[in-house]
């Protein structure tokens, strides 16, 4: 695999994603559309995280199957684990002045994004930083708080597939915790 492993976090070029760049940007606005047709009143796929998937949201897509497929080894070669996983996935579609202030993702055992067309951005953590590149695929401990950062000015949307992953073991925490108030966006791994 063609990643590098720095400070507990992975850093993959999926050339799939860079060469089918067009077509991923094309079918996340288009699943855009179907999110708008599923949940009227919801006006961001981004926090309307919790009710759907991306890889349902974007049935039918054979380029989106294929990322699933690098996706899901991506995620077991970084979690080392042969156990189930499960992962929830949204889209972020963002203006300039909408990028993601500090924020982290608890409740799960890892996070990540995909980076179809970041801009001319960077996400920056706590303790380190990334510059964002089309086809780019990042997954690290999902506790580390990070924001993006505009580094000059939007030509298109900025797009970024976001992802969390559980176990078992934070899937029983949650349910003890939540009930069965629990998030339907979970996939299978």
């Amino acid at each position: 695999m063609n990643s590098k492993i720095k400070n507990n976090y992975f850093i993959h070029q999926s050339k799939f994603i860079k060469e089918n760049a067009e077509f991923f940007y094309k079918e996340c606005l288009e699943g855009k559309e179907r999110h708008k047709i599923m949940f009227p009143t919801e006006n961001s796929t981004t926090w309307s995280y919790k009710k759907y998937n991306t890889f349902a949201l974007t049935a039918g897509s054979i380029i989106f199957y294929k990322l699933f497929i690098e996706l899901k080894n991506i995620i077991h070669d970084y979690c080392k684990t042969k156990e189930p996983l499960w992962f929830q996935s949204w889209i972020n579609i963002h203006e300039e002045d909408e990028v993601l202030n500090w924020h982290s993702h608890f409740n799960s055992i890892a996070h990540g994004y995909i980076s179809i067309n970041p801009e001319k951005t960077k996400t920056v953590f706590e303790n380190f930083e990334i510059d964002n590149k089309i086809g780019q695929i990042y997954i690290g401990e999902s506790n580390k708080k990070h924001k993006v950062v505009v580094l000059n000015g939007f030509k298109k949307k900025r797009i970024t597939i976001a992802f969390d992953v559980i176990d078992l073991k934070t899937f029983n925490k949650i349910k003890k915790k939540d009930g069965n108030d629990i998030n339907l966006s979970f996939f299978p791994l």
